[in-house]
């Protein structure tokens, strides 16, 4: 199966885990620990369990609904509960993304959507695709934003030992995208680029902020060239394709690893996010003797 989340959990006395995974890359695996609070040791069977897409567009008209489907999948050796739920997003801009308890961010879209089952039991190897519904007001413009998480149950197991047992699980979470049919505005700008020579001549930092100014999320990508004084082109490095959701800021930060001769350099980028034209900037960056 193809672009899977998956997480395994297994039982340890180290430390605790507890986090929202796998919302950013293609894949993820993540190991967590279940922590026994009186320090003895738990005998449990590993939990591991994933979900497919890493991330759901649905594309509704103002005033109707759009939905798509979601597959939770168990690889654990026993029956496991699990619950889905809608919660809010928010990326950062070095790309981080941070999920939010609803209604934390003006583009929310958990109170408009609807899962189908929300809660359920899978047994071993076995998988169940998870209905998601996205019901728009018919004044709404732009796009709405989340993230479907995806968690197990707490697992107790008996020990035959007095005290508490706390299990630490860890979230899956994919990306809901629902931009509204026919009000996509989409823009953006080249907000910033700044290039600093690293000391001894070992390369350079070179930093491109882009924001979005439309009203739905875009893919910004882009490339970036360092010339030197004769405008030759030294080499280049890809920007990794980034969602930026309306109005937020995305920062590029590009390491150039190749030393410098002293002298005047200009680094140029160009940005794609899907718009009309191409975003383009330079930057002078100055290698002192």
């Amino acid at each position: 199966m193809a672009d899977l989340r998956t997480a395994r959990i297994e039982s340890s006395t180290v430390k605790r885990i507890q986090s929202v995974h796998g919302i950013r890359g293609k894949a993820a695996v993540l190991t967590a620990a279940l922590l026994l609070l009186a320090g003895m040791p738990l005998s449990g069977q590993p939990l591991e369990f994933g979900l497919t897409p890493p991330e759901l567009e649905l594309v509704p008209s103002p005033g109707g609904t759009a939905s798509g489907v979601l597959v939770v999948f168990n690889r654990s050796p026993r029956r496991v509960r699990f619950r889905v739920t809608v919660e809010d997003i928010y990326i950062r801009p070095s790309g981080t993304v941070d999920v939010l308890k609803p209604p934390s961010t003006s583009w929310s879209v958990a109170a408009m959507s609807r899962i189908q089952p929300a809660e359920f039991d899978l047994d071993p190897d076995h998988q169940i695709p998870v209905r998601v519904s996205v019901t728009v007001p018919p004044d709404a413009r732009g796009g709405r934003y989340g993230a479907l998480i995806v968690s197990p149950s707490p697992v107790l197991q008996m020990t035959g030992v007095r005290g508490t047992i706390a299990v630490i699980t860890p979230k899956l979470a994919a990306k809901l995208l629902v931009p509204i049919r026919g009000t996509e505005v989409v823009q953006g700008d080249l907000v910033n680029m700044l290039a600093a020579a690293r000391p001894g001549g070992k390369g350079a930092d070179i930093k491109i902020v882009f924001k979005n100014t439309g009203n739905v999320h875009v893919r910004a990508r882009g490339t970036l060239v360092l010339l030197d004084a004769a405008g030759r082109a030294l080499g280049k490095v890809e920007l990794d394709e980034s969602i930026v959701l309306p109005g937020d800021a995305r920062e590029f930060a590009v390491p150039w690893t190749k030393p410098l001769d002293p002298g005047t350099y200009t680094a140029r980028v160009t940005i794609d996010f899907g718009g009309s034209v191409l975003l383009a900037g330079e930057a002078t960056l100055i290698r002192k003797p």
